[in-house]
């Protein structure tokens, strides 16, 4: 690392991309900052646990630390490397908040990671405590987030000035690089919320930059030291310094390899003192003390034991459960918000992976192109005016104009390895964490887009960056913890109601969404409520759909609003739209007429106020037509088992029916055991399904297995006996026309088979 002379770098006029570069940070600034706004505060993974780490050291003057019991507002954060906390406290030091956990309302039936959940996708209970202009908790916590903020915007110039050292000829990557990370959703959302993770994204990018510099130019010790300073504020951010410090040192390594005859003793002397003395040294003073502190503490220098304790845990998985966690990985690289339980639309994901199979075939296409194969050497920092007169060139592999790409894609599959180790033990599938490696992938992508000869790919790469992005921001989140709308008047497809739950408040009526859904489905309504007196606690409100037999097919048990609106902040007397959604139970048995039932949590018994139709996804096949009944209605299949009985035994009854055109009103079953043209000697009549599947709901093309039984009169004399089977109008009892080989049969009944009855 001797040191040489400085050199020329001919780059395209600074006019040439110093306006699209502040056009870019400026818009990315925007849009994050629309981020840290539309997203209510602490909706974003471990936020809350961030702000009291940096509320724990305003208040105590000292570094927070795991102890027993955990105390449950820092949780793992308390273990974690302090500098971001240390940031933010300086930021937040003259705000007044006094008693901050008592304004910070937890949502007690918040669940994190299920985006397939309804409702509580909310961590907190946001009050008027949080609107603005923003006193308090609410502003320190939103100038926390504006600072990760302005991290990001450091990180993208990391990002700039990489590909600048990249490609000198050429700003069009650098910038596209630039541009397609600043409206990146994920990188959008992280660097919105209180974080350690946009300080580390930071300083793991500039030792990128000031490493990539280094390959280019002498290594004098100033550089030498800000590569030692930036790897010791990394690890003071979090344990990924670890790694960049050694990834730091392997790359100094080969760059020694590359500027001199690394075979002389005296190189090798040369660089190793010097990268010991201004790399390492400076890295351990500047993090040397913490781990001493956590080897005290913990019997861990990294403190990795108590954190993943407090994060649900050692999982102990396996190496293919880890890759088998990959797709939730790559998504939440692009965006995936709140706590891993809101997702963005398909198309989001879709215009994602368009950009980077662009950018993939356009390295494909570069490579095929005979023009492209010559700009693909020269475009990478290939040019005799960038090469300093006593930096001797090699034909080794470390001297090709694409090894720096290399390394730093080095630097990338060692975030991912770490990631993984990390995996194993945790659940950490969460694209943020491969962030620190943003330059490689940006680049990366960045490549392979201007490989592309038409212009217009850089273009509509970032006008579809930006779209996802402010989608995501005002259509995606926004909506997601929007309250209940207050309306004036029930709405006219609504059926009203007048029944009081409780706590003063009233259920005025309901519109029901979905009248058909199959098991696994959402079934959505709304219900309107009035308080006519505020509670003073916030009610439970329990919504449960019951199916055949009463069975449990679904339920909602919550604060009102999804979790988002508890009924002691409702204005009184105001008419509340509350849309809750109740995801149906797999194996639900159907067909059945499902009832809903709504009533508050430790109040009253239920009372029905709806129903919904729960149907199979596909109707069993039917045989061919037995007999008709009425105009819609055909037995395609019957069974009497046994067929032996004695008295005091029951007869079971299979029809299958199938559904021509819908009866529209309700039908019962006749069913009787009886000498022809006598009264009946038993009977089981009922409709269909017990009355849970009636007639009135029944539509074209459906088939239903149906079941009745017939218990033998105690005392009947033994013989053959046939049993008839008719249908009749459950209200008026008129029967229904039932015809068998095209004749009507005589008074509308059939007769399906015999019964012996036996002593």
């Amino acid at each position: 690392m001797n040191e040489q002379a400085p050199i020329t770098d001919h780059r395209s006029p600074i006019t040439d991309y110093r306006l699209p570069l502040a056009l870019i940070l400026t818009a990315y600034l925007l849009v994050t900052l629309v981020y840290g706004v539309v997203n209510p505060l602490f909706e974003a993974p471990d936020e809350h646990w961030h702000y009291f780490t940096v509320q724990y050291i305003k208040d105590n003057r000292a570094l927070p630390f795991v102890d027993e019991p955990f105390d449950p507002w820092l949780a793992q954060e308390a273990a974690q490397p302090p500098l971001y906390y240390l940031l933010g406290t300086a930021v937040i030091l003259p705000i007044s908040t006094a008693n901050a956990r008592d304004q910070v309302w937890l949502n007690p039936f918040f669940y994190a990671g299920d985006a397939a959940r309804l409702s509580n996708v909310n961590q907190v209970i946001h009050t008027r405590q949080e609107a603005f202009p923003w006193q308090g908790v609410a502003l320190a916590a939103h100038l926390l987030r504006v600072m990760s903020t302005l991290m990001g915007l450091g990180t993208l110039l990391c990002i700039f000035g990489c590909g600048r050292l990249l490609w000198p000829e050429d700003v069009r990557p650098a910038l596209l690089a630039t541009a397609v990370t600043a409206f990146l959703p994920q990188f959008n959302f992280v660097h919105a919320s209180i974080s350690n993770d946009p300080l580390i994204i930071l300083l793991a990018s500039l030792a990128l930059w000031q490493l990539l510099w280094l390959w280019y130019h002498p290594a004098t010790w100033p550089r030498l030291l800000l590569v030692g300073i930036t790897c010791g504020l990394a690890a003071l951010t979090k344990n990924a310094g670890l790694l960049l410090l050694v990834y730091a040192v392997g790359f100094l390594f080969l760059r020694a390899l590359k500027t001199s005859d690394f075979l002389k003793k005296s190189d090798v002397w040369t660089w190793g003192w010097q990268t010991a003395v201004f790399v390492i040294l400076p890295t351990l003073f500047i993090a040397g003390w913490l781990w001493l502190r956590n080897q005290q503490l913990y019997g861990d220098f990294t403190a990795t034991e108590p954190f993943i304790r407090l994060a649900e845990g050692d999982r102990e998985y396996t190496l293919w459960q880890v890759l088998g966690e990959t797709g939730g990985l790559v998504r939440s690289l692009f965006a995936v918000f709140g706590w891993f339980n809101l997702l963005a639309p398909a198309w989001v994901y879709a215009v994602w992976a368009g950009i980077v199979g662009t950018a993939v075939l356009g390295v494909w296409v570069g490579w095929r192109s005979r023009q492209s194969q010559r700009d693909w050497r020269l475009e990478i920092r290939d040019s005799p005016n960038l090469q300093s007169p006593n930096l001797p060139i090699s034909q080794s592999p470390l001297s090709t104009p694409w090894f720096p790409g290399l390394l730093l894609f080095l630097w990338l599959a060692l975030v991912y390895c770490g990631l993984v180790i990390f995996m194993l033990r945790t659940p950490a599938a969460q694209g943020r964490l491969l962030f620190p490696a943003i330059v490689p992938l940006a680049l990366a992508l960045a490549f392979g887009l201007t490989r592309w000869r038409w212009r217009g790919v850089d273009g509509l790469a970032v006008g579809l960056a930006l779209l996802t992005t402010l989608y995501c921001a005002f259509f995606v989140i926004r909506p997601a913890y929007a309250l209940p709308p207050i309306v004036t008047v029930l709405p006219p497809t609504a059926v009203p109601l007048s029944m009081p739950v409780g706590e003063g408040l009233t259920l005025v009526g309901i519109e029901v969404e979905t009248d058909t859904a199959v098991p696994g489905d959402a079934v959505w309504f709304t219900l309107y409520w009035q308080a006519d007196s505020v509670p003073n606690e916030p009610p439970e409100l329990v919504a449960e759909l019951f199916g055949r037999d009463l069975a449990l097919l679904g339920n909602y048990h919550s604060y009102h609003g999804q979790g988002k609106y508890p009924a002691n902040l409702w204005p009184p007397d105001e008419l509340i739209a509350d849309r809750v959604g109740i995801r149906l139970d797999e194996t639900a048995v159907t067909p059945v007429l499902a009832r809903l039932f709504v009533r508050l949590a430790d109040g009253a018994a239920g009372t029905a106020v709806a129903e919904v139709k729960v149907v199979p996804e596909d109707w069993p096949e039917s045989g061919a037509p037995l007999a008709q009944v009425g105009d819609g209605v055909v037995v395609t299949a019957v069974a009497l088992s046994p067929e032996t009985a004695r008295p005091g035994d029951t007869v079971q009854i299979d029809i299958t029916w199938k559904v021509l055109s819908p009866p529209g009103t309700n039908l019962a079953t006749l069913v009787h055991l009886a000498e022809a043209g006598q009264p009946p000697l038993a009977t089981g009549d009922n409709q269909p399904l017990a009355g849970q599947y009636p007639t009135r709901v029944w539509a074209a093309g459906e088939v239903i297995g149906d079941q009745y039984h017939l218990t033998i009169p105690v005392g009947l004399a033994h013989g053959r006996y046939p049993v008839w089977i008719g249908m009749y109008d459950a209200e008026t009892g008129a029967r229904q026309p039932l015809v068998v080989g095209g004749e009507r049969q005589a008074n509308d009944m059939w007769p399906i088979g015999w019964v012996e009855v036996v002593e």
